[in-house]
Parts: C-alpha cells; structure tokens; sequence
C-alpha cells in the first residue's frame, strides 16, 4: 500500500407533487427479491423503537430537537392509514406508529428530527443495512440504484433494505424503509422496519404519509420555511471546464455529474461529483470510508492529515488526498461552500490514475461556484 502526496507528479496550472400514477411507478419498479432498493422521496422513519434509539443514533449527531421552521407533526395536520396504531412518543421520536399483520407479524414507523450533523445519506444506509446483518455497500452502489422524489420541502432519499439479522424473530423484522431529508438547519429521518411482507405491504400508504408530513411542515409557513430556498437552488451553482478526453455520462440522482476517463485494457477512471448540505462529516471519517473502498484500513487522524493537502483555486481552497492500494488508487477534492460541501472523486487502476491525475487537477482548479 502506498499513499502519496496529492502533488505528486501533477502540474498546476494558473414541489411536493406525489400522485398514485408515481407512486405506482415506483412501487412497480422495485423486484420484493431485490437486497438493495432505493427511491428518492420526501423524508421517512428511521429511529429504533425507544430501547432500542440510543444505539441507533447516527455518530457525529446533534442532541435531539424541533428544528427550527418545521411544525410538529400532528393528527390533526397529517393523515395516517387507519390500520397505524399511534404509540406513546419518546424524547426521540416525533412520530411513532405500530402496525399489525397475519401471523403476529409487526411493523414500527417512526419520525425522528435531528440536527445538520446526522451524517450523510451514505453512511446511514450503511448503518441501516448492518442493523438488517447485511454487508455495506459502496458509495457508487449507492449511487447507481438512487432515484429522486422532489417535493415542495426538498429532495429525500428513500431506500428499500431487506435482510433478516441472526436470532432475529422474522414477525418482527427483515426490512427496513427508510428516508432521509436535510432542510436548512435539520435532518430528517422516517422509518418502517419490521416482517418483510407486511413492510411490503404497506409502502405504498408509508410514503403516502411521508407525503402527507412534508405538505404540513410547507403549510405551516413559518418565516424561517418562506425564507428556505429549494435544496436544488443551492447545488445549481457550479460550473467546470471538462478535460479532453473525458466523457460525461449521465449522472445518477445521488451524483451531481459523473465522467468517465480511459484506462488501459478497456479499463476507465470513475469520476463523481457528489453534493450534500451541511458540512458532510469529518475530513477522517470521510477519507477512512474511501480507503475502506479500495481495501486499506483506517488510519488514526495524525496519520491522515499527513495525507491531505490544500489546493487553492480562484474561487477556494479544496483540501485533497491521494490513496493507492495495491491495485486501485482514488483521489479526492473537496471544499464546503454556501452551506454544502462538494467532493469530487476519480477511482481506477493505478497507473491510469496516476496518468490522469494532472487532468483531474486542472479539472477542481477550473471549478467555479
């Protein structure tokens, strides 16, 4: 394994509209025996049931609260299926419901509220699937099977888990549907988990009410909610000059743009430019996740802000890695703008990388927010 200085052999330059036709469209899509699903909605349930929602906590979370803007969730505001029985709430959960099957078979629903440090879409779906004793997937995984919902909120990204955990009593679990949304200062989780055939069963009327949750947020019309711009007006504002011999390739809903780069043998560098509000988690967390990617073990922080180097641009100063492993090497970008963060990635054989590099290089330096 090596890990090179980012420098290194480059040269520097100078509405919430839901209707039954899309829902159908989207349940139909999705095959009851596929692992993996994922939708892009609204926001959806996500914490444990209350003994279970400390060790369920997303790491790098804020303490619990209402966020700022958004309406408690209320009966009187939100219509839930009759069939959801209503559970006491907890200092978790805003929402909590219960639902029934054949056969003893149950589902939990529930509606938490976090703050901006939750952590991102990737590294929860993650923890979703290790709850369901299933192995993690990778970020372009993730990114090949996401769609996007838009709503008069904001986007969400709902994903379809299935996996039975061991000793696990299958009445009671096996899937996991989940949603979460980032607004301005708040992120927002909705989760069903229980018996795979009756979470199955009952998608269609959880994203119905996960509909009916974001129209009651929008209607309440705060000034902090009026003043919120669209989570999309916020991404629309980059532009870059796309090196020769790239090609762009069309973008999946949980990457802002994708390229593709030539390698040897057939062979191509992946290159991704992914967005999130907030501040996207630690420069740690996230280089130890891309290293997990290429089959290098973490490293303690010391060691990894050796390994980061700034890059200054006309408009910032991105910070940057370099990671080889024994055949695939990534580099990275990143900077938070505005309110995001934006990182830009390309991943291939080693050689092709190291070869592509300098491309990649006046690729962030041509970056413009």
């Amino acid at each position: 394994m090596k890990v090179r200085g980012f420098f290194d052999s480059a040269r520097f330059g100078s509405g919430l509209v839901i209707c039954p036709a899309l829902v159908a469209i989207l349940l139909a899509g999705c095959e009851k025996n596929s692992e993996i699903k994922v939708y892009r909605v609204s926001k959806a349930p996500l914490e444990e049931s209350a003994s279970q929602q400390q060790d369920a906590m997303p790491t790098n979370t804020a303490a619990p609260r209402m966020p700022g803007g958004l309406a408690a969730t209320s009966s009187a505001a939100v219509t839930t299926p009759p069939n959801w029985e209503p559970q006491p709430l907890s200092q978790m959960r805003q929402a909590s419901f219960l639902v029934r099957g054949g056969n003893g078979a149950i589902a939990d629903i529930s509606f938490v509220s976090l703050g901006t440090a939750a952590g991102n879409v990737f590294d929860n779906v993650n923890r979703w699937l290790d709850q369901l004793g299933q192995p993690p997937i990778t970020e372009q995984k993730l990114g090949d099977i996401a769609q996007r919902l838009r709503t008069s909120l904001g986007d969400a990204v709902i994903v379809d888990l299935a996996g039975l955990p061991k000793d696990a009593d299958p009445a009671k679990d096996g899937r996991i549907i989940a949603a979460m949304m980032t607004t301005a200062d708040s992120t927002l989780f909705f989760k069903m988990r229980g018996n795979a055939d009756l979470t199955e069963a009952q998608k269609g009327d959880f994203i119905k009410w996960v509909a009916s949750v974001c129209s009651a947020q929008v209607e309440t019309k705060s000034p902090q909610m009026a003043a919120m711009p669209p989570r999309d007006a916020g991404a629309a504002q980059i532009k870059w000059e796309m090196p020769e011999g790239w090609t762009e390739v069309p973008p999946s809903s949980m990457r802002y743009a994708s390229f593709s780069a030539p390698a040897e043998e057939g062979g191509k560098i992946d290159i991704s430019i992914v967005t999130f509000p907030g501040d996207g988690g630690s420069d740690a967390d996230n280089v130890n996740r891309w290293r997990g990617q290429i089959g290098l073990a973490p490293v303690d922080e010391n060691t990894l802000n050796s390994q980061i180097a700034p890059l200054k641009t006309a408009d910032t100063t991105f910070s940057t890695t370099d990671i080889a492993g024994d055949k695939t090497r990534t580099i990275a970008a990143w900077a938070r703008h505005d309110g995001r963060v934006w990182f830009f990635k390309a991943t291939g054989p080693n050689a092709a990388v190291e070869k592509e590099k300098p491309n990649f290089v006046k690729f962030i330096e041509s970056v413009r927010f």
